[in-house]
């Protein structure tokens, strides 16, 4: 399994986000390699936190945003395929294991994608599962797959802790930086349209905590509305036909 290379985006810190940033981290293997990527601002601190690991590469960028984090790191991965943790995330201790078993029986599959635990952050209460829907007999041609036409029905998943196939990633174009919200959406739509196999394994791989106050989701929910929400699905349908971010002007909601 050290052919993944983990990426943990990180826009903001203070104590708070150390202790959750540490308890991500912990759930990694021991020996995978971590690129923390940092926004300027949260470098100093990541760096005094994880001085002496070996295995773990803080990097300094301009950019603040999640999708512009991800694509500063992705440039760094050297390894055949990565993953992206959230700094208030886990993953559970069987998931690179069963990846690396489906990556045997599957190797021309780009995205491997998890089932997810959903949980809200400020109560710990569990919510439900992520991404299960790929599984229902009816939901596209090949069970387990996603597939472009069902979605352009079916929006709702969680790709965050998947692993991607670094070549493929780049040859997509990666996330696209003019979308403020559904880029995990549209990359999904472009990855199908180019005929790249994305697929969920049936095991609980991944703890998404949501409603934190100050995650980026959060941040949007509390600045947008159905309509906002409603117009980048329609955009992130017409953009999937394009590899390259052609700079759109960001929906204010």
């Amino acid at each position: 399994m050290n052919n993944i290379t983990i990426i943990i985006p990180i826009h903001e810190y203070d104590k708070n986000i150390e202790s959750l940033l540490q308890k991500a981290y912990d759930s990694i293997p021991n020996g995978f390699k971590t690129i923390m990527s940092c926004s300027k601002t949260a470098a100093s601190g990541v760096k005094k936190q994880f001085n002496g690991n070996e295995n773990v590469t803080v990097m300094s960028n301009d950019v603040t945003s999640f999708v512009g984090l991800v694509g500063k790191a992705v440039d760094k991965v050297e390894t055949k395929y990565f993953s992206i943790l959230e700094f208030d995330d886990t993953y559970t201790d069987i998931w690179f294991k069963n990846v690396s078993e489906y990556i045997k029986f599957n190797p021309s599959v780009s995205v491997f994608m998890p089932l997810t635990d959903l949980y809200n952050f400020n109560t710990n209460k569990f919510i439900g599962y992520g991404n299960e829907a790929v599984w229902a007999s009816s939901f596209s041609d090949e069970i387990g797959f996603l597939d472009n036409e069902s979605l352009e029905n079916f929006y709702d998943f969680y790709v965050t802790g998947s692993v991607f196939n670094t070549e493929d990633w780049k040859e997509l174009g990666g996330l696209k930086e003019s979308f403020t919200f559904a880029f995990w959406y549209e990359f999904l739509l472009r990855a199908t349209h180019f005929e790249k196999k994305v697929m969920v394994i049936p095991k609980i791989g991944y703890r998404h905590n949501l409603d934190r106050k100050g995650s980026l989701l959060n941040q949007y929910s509390e600045s947008s509305d159905d309509a906002s929400t409603a117009k980048w699905i329609e955009i992130a349908k017409k953009e999937q036909i394009y590899k390259e971010d052609r700079d759109l002007k960001k929906i204010k909601s």
